[in-house]
């Protein structure tokens, strides 16, 4: 075991739930034709809102009955409004995503329209079936077949700056095998301190991509700046972003004689707390081979020309706004994308994923207009979209180091780029899989002919 631990400072108490005074005294039953909470609100709840708040989880409240939503009315009807919740930060009108836990325009109009007439409850008869969900030590996909645990307890005071910390656990495998899905575990008090947590694999991967997108890299002994060892990204924990389930045909590779490291960002909650992380595998069958290999690599942007760590070195002036960075890189061979997720501290804003087509033609693909350092969300693309050697991809962030920005520790301050929460970063996680040119030349077949074709798709 080895564990490595940095101290930053202060991160801002994440929010997790419709905080604000509660509403009044429940409503009877609606008579007429408002939105009930049995027959209209708590199918949107179910699938929008459950998973976060219930019993078990980091949320501060639960949701699960009428009785538990009902004093929280109004601060629903607020936040939904507002879009801060569910949190799922993108413009909706580019690209499709799936799971898409956002709410329509006109879910938010129903949800409006219940407070407004009083949240009644309506026949409990209306109510959709309960959602059995696990307890919070539940294994979300089922029974792993491994489970991987940090060797000592994090300990987070109970005041004081926050920890950025390293653990190595050895996984014990014997053999290679492929991961179907994957799942973080926090300790049930460590969920309260947890902001995120970056797991990866340290082996001897000659395919693994480098931090240089599509830069072999196979030396298990590389280190970062802070001189922990490099590897193999697994997955990122954090509120709203438990764990990966893949597509069939799909996954990634956990090599014999693996290392995990756990890399996570704790911040402090007024009391000492213990957290000890565990990760679940469920691997495919001993000897199964899934046709596509999922691996995840950076999108860097950073200044022009840039000569520092990776080329990702940043200037954001002091008291700035919309302060623009770019990062591209060429596609080396045919790639199906999955899923991006953007990474920046308190000053991130915005970024943007964008395919430069080998014809010259420009593609948007995502666009998180609204980032908050509170929620890690990757964005899984309903229909992966495939692109070709010479494509690329070209990533843009935007920081606000204003005095309108309310996590802003210092708009007088110049920020570059930093481990540190105060200084800042501007990563574009992107999950793809490799295409062989056949691979390709028969999705683009498919995507003419309308058939389309999924991720692991034949």
């Amino acid at each position: 075991m080895n564990r490595t631990l940095h101290a930053m400072t202060p991160a801002p108490i994440l929010l997790l739930g419709f905080l604000a005074a509660p509403a009044a005294s429940p409503a009877a039953a609606a008579d007429d034709g408002a939105p009930t909470f049995s027959r209209d609100i708590a199918p949107i709840l179910q699938r929008s809102c459950l998973r976060c708040h219930r019993p078990g989880t980091a949320s501060p409240m639960s949701l699960l009955t009428y009785e538990q939503a009902r004093p929280w009315a109004r601060s629903i009807k607020r936040r939904v409004a507002s879009r801060e919740m569910p949190p799922w930060h993108i413009d909706r009108t580019i690209g499709v995503y799936e799971p898409d836990p956002s709410l329509s325009d006109e879910e938010i109009a129903t949800v409006s329209a219940w407070v407004d007439a009083g949240s009644p409850r309506g026949n409990p008869a209306d109510l959709p079936a309960p959602i059995d969900f696990p307890d919070g030590d539940a294994w979300e996909y089922g029974e792993p077949d491994l489970v991987v645990e940090m060797q000592e307890d994090m300990v987070v005071p109970p005041e004081g700056p926050d920890l950025f910390v390293s653990f190595l656990a050895e996984t014990g495998l014997t053999e290679d095998r492929y991961i179907r899905w994957i799942e973080v575990k926090p300790s049930k008090a460590g969920r309260r301190t947890v902001h995120h947590t970056m797991v990866y694999a340290i082996q001897d991967d000659a395919d693994y991509v480098g931090e240089d997108f599509f830069e072999r890299d196979d030396d298990p002994n590389r280190r970062d700046r802070e001189g922990n060892p490099v590897g193999s990204l697994l997955i990122e924990y954090a509120v709203g972003n438990t764990g990966d389930i893949y597509s069939e045909n799909t996954g990634k590779l956990l090599m014999a004689g693996s290392v995990i490291r756990f890399s996570g960002h704790y911040h402090s909650v007024g009391e000492e707390i213990r957290d000890r992380q565990r990760i679940g595998f469920g691997f495919y069958p001993r000897g199964v081979v899934p046709r596509r290999r999922i691996v995840s690599t950076r999108l860097f942007a950073g200044l022009p020309g840039s000569t520092g760590w990776l080329n990702n070195e940043l200037s954001i002036p002091p008291g700035a706004d919309n302060v623009r960075h770019d990062g591209y890189r060429v596609l080396d061979r045919p790639i199906q994308l999955i899923s991006f997720q953007a990474h920046m501290h308190y000053r991130g804003k915005a970024m943007e994923l964008e395919a430069i087509h080998t014809d010259g033609r420009r593609e948007l693909l995502t666009r998180i207009r609204n980032y908050d350092f509170n929620w890690q969300i990757a964005y899984p693309y309903k229909n992966p979209p495939v692109f070709p050697a010479g494509t690329v991809l070209h990533v843009t962030s935007y920081h606000d180091n204003s005095e309108n920005n309310p996590y802003n520790p210092d708009p007088t301050a110049w920020v570059g780029w930093g481990n540190r929460t105060i200084d800042d970063m501007a990563i574009g996680w992107t999950n793809f899989v490799f295409l062989s040119e056949q691979d390709y030349e028969q999705h683009t077949a498919a995507a003419a002919t309308g058939a389309g074709a999924g991720a692991g798709g034949d």
